[in-house]
């Protein structure tokens, strides 16, 4: 009995096969992200309906929406 063990593409193909909509993100996104649908639906706002994106994409605008970078404060009334 001899059984073909099916190669797994690389990851940078196997991300491309996994890309989603947006709608299908936000749909999905409490399953896979584990964020409530609103969340997701803000992380993505700057995107089309028709933008289809991959996981990687998404983790990364969900980190930067969730986590997102102090400003520094700068002091406007003061004189150089």
């Amino acid at each position: 009995m001899s059984e073909k063990r099916v190669k797994k593409p690389p990851a940078a193909a196997q991300d491309e096969m996994n890309k989603r909509t947006k709608q299908e993100w936000i749909e999905s996104a409490s399953a896979v992200f584990k964020v409530e649908r609103f969340e997701m639906a803000g992380v993505l706002f700057d995107c089309k309906n028709g933008d289809e994106l991959s996981r990687q994409e998404v983790k990364q605008k969900l980190d930067a929406y969730l986590h997102p970078k102090e400003k520094e404060e700068v002091n406007v009334d003061s004189t150089d």
